[in-house]
């Protein structure tokens, strides 16, 4: 038989661009790069070329796994971990993981112990977060195989890697293409890398004819004798498969199978008896199988004593020789703890030997010996799901229920696709399994809460809340508790899923709570309320809540409840204008102590007020504080998503755009829809279009618009900022009548004014108006003045005021610089004022007055307002430098071209920067078309500003076309 591995054929260019990588990761950089094809044509082959070749590196390996009815939990982490740990040392990588290592115990519950707040969820970021320390001391190739057999957690694990691109780490990534149908999770995925650019990805073609000669000659040693009739018969048999050549190179010459199945068992047929029956055994473990669980396997089904054999009976009194044959005939390989298949397809072949009773009576043997291991090995979602799994596949229906119980506990917190697979076969089982309640250990109404619980932290919420009705509906009627906190469910996740269904919900659960049966869960229920009241605006309803709310938890001595209760209160006060809200918010964090739930409220709460208000540094502070204790008390990622939105927002308001326009394009594609995705998928927007990117923001707030408008009739913030971003949208689009539909439309007339959210729209309202006035139509503004009047206490309420009057034409631009505001005010004043004055025909205070907007608009990367400065400038004939001005002003008629040296000194990147900035385009325009970051075009631009000695982009470009 030949040699199992050929010099590799056929991949000459993908070699050479993974040893690319691998050298520019040596460097310094990080890298990721996607191997993708069909099953056998070489994925694996192509890595080991590359691992074999990385002298210096540590070389970690996790492979994904399939149990035959999902993907076995965290099996690459679990790999990659394993690499880690027998580097580094368990106590190194404890440490070196820091304060969150208890989500290691997700993977590894032997090298850190459970705790109830381990943050398992945290795993991905963990994980990502070790891998990049271990990568800072010596340069890392992780290899992560067989993708389209991963559950969620590793597709977060190396989606965060491949984003975030630690330096020196090389994450390499292979999947099966034909099995990432339409609708599986990991083509979103790729496509997300694909668009993103942050991946390289090598798509693995066929062997031609001469290839597969070249291979086959190779196998069998280059002897060169081989008939030309067999290895075109080779070439035609394995359709140019790499894996299916070296199955059948050792049968030239004789009859060979029609489907690739039997050609996969070739080797397998090789084998004497008592072999094949150890790799059936072995093919019911799945991807590999322990020594010792085999073992026990084995001695689970020998006869009974006395009848002359010690083991299994088809596998004969020796299996280690049995092994041995298999290993050497290439079916089977040797791992440091067990045997696996050589290749999946070999397994999945093998495995379809079985008959339907030899499957049912290992399965059900290596769910006892699993069971059995757990007394010496340490519990794992991964062990449990395993031990559910089979039982399930052996067909023993009430252990398969009672293991995907115990199974789904333990994965709900560690594992969210494990924990919804589980959760559901549990659901399936239970009318199939007599007295379920009795086996299961559990009432079918509490699996069902547990199950949508489950549902709701996948984010598949509308499944979650149908799950949680079907619970309340079998709730016992006797506990009017139980049924009020399945309520209090069932409004949370309808929040989540943008269904109006929560205050009634929550009035049903009041009515089953009334004051002294249950006062913990009716200050829970009233919490909820004032949430509710508070986020859909009406807020003095949510002050008599929270009040409310902030009694009966002060009533049980419940500190955390009466935290959230004044944090709730405050924000409610706060938003009606009542300055005192904010104490009432801080005096919420004081009472908290070490609780989470006060904490959480607060940092979000309290950041985002003081972003109302213009308070950009106090906002980012707060938030920042809350990220680092969210990591120390594992907080869900989506939770520190929303404060590190916050954090994003203040560097809005600050003007540091490019690195929040950055953020959002590396957080925003990755996050399910959910509240959080529509929040800031819609700031995305908004940012982009003031950024000049104004055609992807009409394309996309048109793709968002019914998901934005369901979640905007919950919540008032949403409601607001998305009629801001359409209606200046309508503007730009030259539609002022809907940008008055949709900015007015934002601005509830039946509740109190709450100036957070009525300022900005009221401002584009005006605009709007004037529009409309100036196309001859009559609009009465006083319904609005009246509007904004009401919110004269609040502490930017004099800048929109300002621009809200010199956008009528009532008030001068002027006034609106100097004041609290966001940073993109003072450049749109100056742009507006500059229009005004070109009106006027004031051609000098007009110049000054653009250039000048062109300048705060680039310090900010308002793209948008320079292309409109600029663009009133060049119809104007006004490009020049103004008399006396400064540096920071447009070049006058008079300047100097630039030389042919200076020219000369730009790299030829910089010439093609220069040439788009001579098109008018914006940083993150040329960024869009020479598929670089904003922040590397940024760099370009100042480059060429200072070797041409020039100091503004249109002061080059109109330089450069004076030559």
């Amino acid at each position: 038989m030949p040699v199992i591995r050929a010099r590799l054929v056929g991949r000459t260019n993908e070699v050479e661009t993974l040893r690319q990588a691998l050298e520019a990761v040596r460097a310094g950089a990080g890298r990721t790069v996607v191997v993708a094809g069909e099953a056998g044509i070489g994925k694996t082959r192509l890595v080991d070329e590359l691992t074999s070749d990385a002298d210096g590196f540590l070389v970690l390996s996790g492979q994904c796994a399939d149990s035959g009815s999902g993907p076995v939990p965290h099996a690459a982490p679990g790999g990659l971990l394993a690499g880690i740990v027998a580097t580094l040392g368990p106590e190194a990588t404890v440490e070196a993981a820091g304060p969150a290592a208890g989500a290691l115990s997700a993977v590894a519950p032997q090298l850190v112990v459970p705790g109830t707040d381990a943050g398992a969820d945290r795993l991905p970021e963990v994980l990502a977060d070790l891998l990049a320390r271990t990568a800072a001391d010596r340069p890392v190739v992780a290899v992560v195989e067989d993708l389209h057999w991963s559950d969620d957690v590793t597709r977060a694990l190396v989606v965060r890697l491949a984003r975030a691109a630690p330096p020196g780490l090389l994450l390499l990534l292979t999947f099966r293409s034909d099995d990432v149908g339409r609708a599986h999770p990991l083509r979103t995925v790729m496509t997300e890398l694909d668009r993103a650019r942050l991946a390289t990805r090598l798509d693995l073609r066929r062997l031609g004819q001469d290839e597969v000669r070249e291979m086959a000659r190779d196998l069998l040693t280059g002897t060169g004798d081989e008939p030309d009739d067999d290895l075109a018969d080779l070439a035609e048999r394995s359709e140019g498969v790499p894996f299916y050549v070296e199955e059948l190179v050792g049968f030239l010459g004789t009859d060979l199978p029609d489907s690739l199945r039997d050609i996969l068992l070739l080797r397998y047929w090789s084998l004497g008896r008592e072999a094949q029956a150890l790799c059936r055994v072995v093919s019911a473990a799945g991807a590999r199988v322990w020594h010792d669980v085999l073992d026990d396997v084995l001695a689970d089904q020998r006869p009974p004593a006395g009848t002359g054999t010690g083991t299994h009976p088809g596998v004969g009194p020796h299996p280690e020789e049995r092994a041995r044959e298999a290993i050497d005939a290439h079916v089977l390989v040797a791992t440091d703890v067990g045997y696996a298949f050589r290749h999946a397809l070999v397994q999945e072949a093998v495995y379809a030997e079985l008959l339907p009773g030899e499957r049912r009576r290992l399965h059900a043997a290596y769910a006892r010996a699993l069971e059995r291991a757990l007394t010496t090995r340490a519990r794992s979602v991964a062990k449990l799901s395993s031990i559910a799994d089979h039982w399930w596949r052996a067909g023993v229906l009430d252990r398969a229920l009672a293991a995907a119980v115990v199974a789904h506990e333990a994965a709900a917190a560690a594992a969210t696709s494990a924990a919804v697979t589980l959760g559901e076969r549990a659901l399936e089982l239970w009318e199939q399994v007599p007295d379920a309640e009795q086996v299961a250990g559990v009432p079918h109404h509490e699996l069902l809460r547990a199950v949508a619980e489950s549902l709701r932290g996948s984010t598949r919420v509308d499944r979650a809340l149908a799950v949680a009705h079907e619970a309340l509906a079998e709730w016992p009627d006797d506990d009017p508790v139980g049924q009020a906190s399945v309520l209090a469910d069932i409004a949370l996740i309808a929040g989540h899923a943008g269904a109006d269904e929560g205050p009634g919900a929550i009035d049903k659960a009041l009515a089953l709570v009334p004051p002294g049966l249950d006062d913990t869960v009716r200050a829970q229920v009233l919490v909820l309320r004032a949430r509710h009241a508070m986020l859909e605006g009406r807020c003095a309803e949510a002050v008599a809540a929270a009040t409310a709310a902030y009694d009966a938890a002060t009533a049980v001595g419940s500190s955390e409840l009466a935290s959230v209760a004044l944090n709730l209160r405050g924000v409610s006060r706060f938003q009606l204008g009542d300055r005192e809200g904010l104490a009432e918010i801080d005096r919420g964090r004081e009472i908290a102590g070490d609780t989470w739930q006060g904490l959480s409220r607060y940092y979000v709460n309290g950041s985002d007020a003081r972003i109302t208000e213009g308070r950009w540094d106090e906002a980012a502070e707060i938030a920042a504080e809350g990220v680092a204790v969210a990591r120390q008390h594992g907080a869900s990622e989506g939770f520190r998503v929303m404060l590190e939105g916050n954090i994003v927002e203040a560097m809005i308001g600050r003007g540091d755009w490019a690195e929040a326009a950055r953020w959002y394009e590396r957080k925003v594609p990755m996050i399910h829809t959910s509240v959080y995705a529509v929040y800031l998928g819609e700031r995305r927007t908004w940012l982009a279009m003031w950024r000049g990117q104004v055609a992807w923001a009409q394309a996309e707030a048109r793709r968002k618009v019914a998901t934005w408008e369901r979640f905007g009739r919950l919540e008032l913030q949403i409601r607001s900022h998305v009629a801001v971003t359409r209606a200046q949208l309508a503007l730009l689009r030259d539609d002022p009548a809907d940008a008055l539909r949709l900015a007015s439309g934002a601005m509830d007339p039946d509740v109190p004014r709450n100036p957070a959210y009525d300022l900005e729209p009221l401002a584009v309202v005006a605009r709007a108006i004037a529009d409309l006035r100036a196309a001859g139509q009559e609009v009465d503004d006083a319904p609005y003045r009246t509007a904004l009047a009401r919110c004269s206490g609040w502490r930017t309420y004099p800048a929109w005021a300002a621009v809200f009057e010199a956008e009528l034409g009532t008030g001068p631009w002027t006034a609106v610089l100097g004041l609290p505001g966001p940073a993109y005010l003072v450049p749109y004043a100056l742009q507006r004022d500059g229009e005004r004055l070109l009106d006027a025909g004031d051609r000098p205070a007009a110049r000054s007055t653009l250039a000048a907007a062109v300048e705060k608009a680039e310090k900010i990367g308002a793209g948008l307002l320079v292309d409109q400065a600029q663009g009133l400038l060049d119809r104007a004939g006004l490009a020049g430098r103004p008399a006396g001005s400064g540096g920071a002003e447009l070049t006058g008629p008079a300047a100097t071209p630039p030389s042919d040296d200076a020219l000369a000194a730009l790299t030829p990147r910089e010439q093609q920067v220069l040439a788009l900035v001579a098109e008018g385009l914006t940083n993150g325009q040329i960024a869009e078309r020479l598929f670089i970051s904003a922040k590397t075009a940024s760099v370009h631009v100042s480059a060429i500003l200072r070797k041409l000695g020039v100091s503004t982009r249109t002061e080059a470009a109109l330089l450069t076309s004076r030559r």
